[in-house]
């Protein structure tokens, strides 16, 4: 059976996004855009002087933080996933900004 893919836009930290994702983990991918976009604004007041790239990775290591703390109660290869899944969205992110 092949994996059907879909289309969607994430919008992140008011960027734009397109992506092409599994439509099963279609939901993870819209779940992973809110957390960011949470996670992100207190970073943005508390260090609004701050480059962007350097936000957007206190907002990952956050949120890697948050994932490698709650390995106790998940799976440890499901928590790698994410946390891999997650850094890409931030490096795809960094790059589109340099």
């Amino acid at each position: 059976m092949e994996d059907r893919r879909v289309g969607i836009n994430l919008v992140v930290d008011g960027m734009s996004y397109p992506l092409s994702v599994p439509a099963e983990e279609e939901p993870y991918y819209r779940q992973a855009a809110r957390l960011i976009n949470e996670v992100l604004i207190p970073y943005k007041q508390a260090f609004a002087g701050e480059g962007s790239v350097r936000i957007m990775t206190m907002v990952a290591i956050d949120i890697a933080y948050r994932l490698a703390t709650h390995t106790d109660s998940v799976g440890t290869a499901n928590v790698m996933r994410k946390i891999n899944e997650l850094s890409r969205i931030v490096d795809e992110a960094l790059k589109t900004e340099e």
